[in-house]
């Protein structure tokens, strides 16, 4: 896959909102992203004749877009998660949360030195179209991520690595460029997804695409059919190598509704059996706790939403402007506006408690005392307002989509209220990816926002999951998460530092005292974290935990007792 092609592979698929409901969801139903559902009763879409979810070989799965193709290379939304990952293994995979890691396509790995990995490659599997998965085929898989040709949405998780070698017939050996403490995390997630060379060669750029529903890969199901903005068909891969009695269903159909209380009702009338509700709408949720045949669960996430301010250009490379802004913003009032109850404001940083467990005690004692907490505090509001460049008030543009109008006309109404007029600019879902990412630029060569409402869920169970991609001078390029272009030399240091250091201790003290001198700067405003809601025929049981992002498939839903 050629960067030319990255673009337009992942329009529909906006990360930002697969994440944390991109600027959070409204408190109300979107009619701007209905169009998929259009022409059906009570904006429901007609379930299909031959996939009812009464017909128990099939399971019904709600899904708000098409995922952005099923190419590994293009993994980074849940979308993708919830659609393409029960097609393919990678070569480990998490525990339910998030801390250990266990075997997957790699049936044992040891450590070798600091910069050298080695990993057994489980014999006898084979790809869903008969032939047998090899390390070939593994070192093929891993080298076209980091091939800069490949365009990778993921790839700046292999940084760090020097190469990926077959040392044996079955043996995968990785030499790293220098020490790397959150290496062992990466072959759980989705850039160690494993392809069938062969079919990746013989497909070329069109791999996995809606064109060629080219799709070859290790995991429990199959890709059949794919019709964009409608339906997706899987089907049971009848050459799994895994437990064969986990494929409860001959078939698995996601339903694609981009409206969330349409999706609701269609799960209310009987066509869904599962819906991972992405988006952060209580009054959806309370649809979903009223229907009888499903259960409403949520679970402790690694999702944290906030407001990015671009630091590279006028008004917001003011850092007293940014401060000005950042008191007047009310987290209370808006995480009981949006949040209605499932919301908990954040403290300090944008990054959930789920994330202290290497040292929560040193997390908590910063939180209280070192890292800056912006507070509610209008009288400190107009101070900084004073210092800044703009006594008087100044007018900047907020980007969201619809989902995330309730929250932007929150934040429009409580600036104002210190003199920043906040014009709302609402985009299209389709082309948040590229303005989010830095894809699409002004004239000047700047992203389009002054203000850009988001969240993010981690790379894995550690701070630097949050750190490297929203904080670090590394992350600004197209493509790059950090919105904000935060740039400070200081945070850099600290955050490289962090992949030197095997202590978890060390580790942490040394991303504490990131987000401590980042605070000082304040280019994010934190504003909430949420438990991650689904709903679940109750027909079956399913246990998700924080690491459910890089660990799904359907295989895990089983049926209740």
């Amino acid at each position: 896959m050629k960067k030319k092609r990255i673009l337009s592979m992942l329009i529909g698929a906006a990360l930002i909102s697969a994440l944390a409901a991109g600027c959070s969801s409204s408190a109300g139903s979107s009619s701007a992203d209905t169009s998929a559902a259009e022409g059906a009763s009570a904006g429901v879409p007609a379930a299909s004749s031959d996939t009812n979810s009464t017909d128990s070989s099939v399971l019904r799965i709600g899904l708000d877009s098409d995922p952005p193709s099923y190419d590994p290379a293009d993994f980074n939304s849940s979308r993708a998660t919830l659609a393409c990952y029960s097609c393919y293994d990678t070569l480990l995979k998490f525990s339910e949360d998030g801390t250990e890691l266990l075997p997957d396509l790699a049936e044992s790995w040891e450590q070798v030195d600091d910069t050298t990995y080695v990993y057994k490659i489980r014999q006898g599997v084979k790809f869903n179209d008969g032939t047998e998965m090899t390390a070939d085929d593994v070192v093929f898989s891993l080298n076209r991520i980091m091939d800069p040709d490949t365009a990778a949405s993921m790839s700046y998780l292999f940084e760090s690595v020097e190469s990926f070698e077959k040392t044996g017939d079955y043996e995968l050996t990785v030499k790293l460029k220098y020490p790397d403490a959150t290496w062992k995390f990466v072959p759980a997630t989705s850039p160690c997804t494993i392809v069938s060379k062969a079919a990746v060669e013989a497909a070329g750029d069109e791999y996995g695409s809606i064109n060629s529903l080219t799709c070859v890969g290790t995991g429990p199901y199959k890709l059949e059919s794919w019709s964009s903005g409608t339906e997706i068909t899987l089907v049971k891969n009848e050459n799994y190598w895994g437990d064969t009695s986990t494929q409860l269903w001959d078939k698995v159909v996601y339903s694609i509704i981009p409206d969330n209380t349409s999706m609701a009702l269609a799960a209310q009338s009987g066509q869904l059996d599962y819906v991972h509700i992405l988006g952060f709408e209580p009054e959806v949720f309370e649809m979903y706790k009223n229907i009888a045949d499903m259960n409403f669960t949520t679970y402790a996430s690694t999702t944290s939403s906030y407001i990015a301010l671009n630091c590279a250009k006028a008004p917001f490379d003011d850092v007293n402007l940014r401060k000005a802004c950042a008191y007047a913003i009310d987290k209370a009032s808006i995480a009981q506006a949006i949040g209605q109850g499932y919301a908990h404001v954040s403290k300090g940083v944008p990054m959930p408690s789920t994330m202290f467990y290497m040292d929560e005690e040193a997390w908590n004692n910063a939180l209280d005392n070192t890292i800056v907490d912006y507070t509610y505090d209008l009288d400190k509001a107009k101070e900084y307002l004073a210092k800044s460049a703009y006594p008087n008030g100044t007018e900047v543009t907020l980007y969201t989509t619809s989902s995330g109008k309730a929250l932007a006309e929150i934040i429009q109404y409580q600036l104002g209220q210190i003199g920043v007029t906040v014009n709302i600019n609402e985009m299209l879902k389709s082309e948040s990816y590229e303005i989010s990412y830095g894809y699409k630029l002004d004239e000047n060569g700047n992203r389009l926002y002054d203000i850009y409402c988001t969240g993010w869920l981690s790379d894995y169970l550690d701070p630097i999951g949050y750190l490297k991609p929203f904080w670090s001078s590394k992350s600004i390029y197209a493509g790059g998460a950090n919105q904000a272009v935060y740039s400070n030399e200081e945070v850099d240091k600290y955050i490289d530092s962090v992949y030197g250091l095997a202590d978890d201790k060390e580790r942490a003290a040394a991303e504490i005292e990131a987000f401590r001198l980042a605070s000082e700067d304040c280019p994010y405003i934190t504003l909430y974290d949420y438990d991650q809601p689904f709903a679940l025929s109750k027909n079956y049981t399913l246990n998700e935990g924080p690491a459910w992002f890089w660990n799904f498939q359907v295989t895990d839903i089983a049926k209740a007792e």
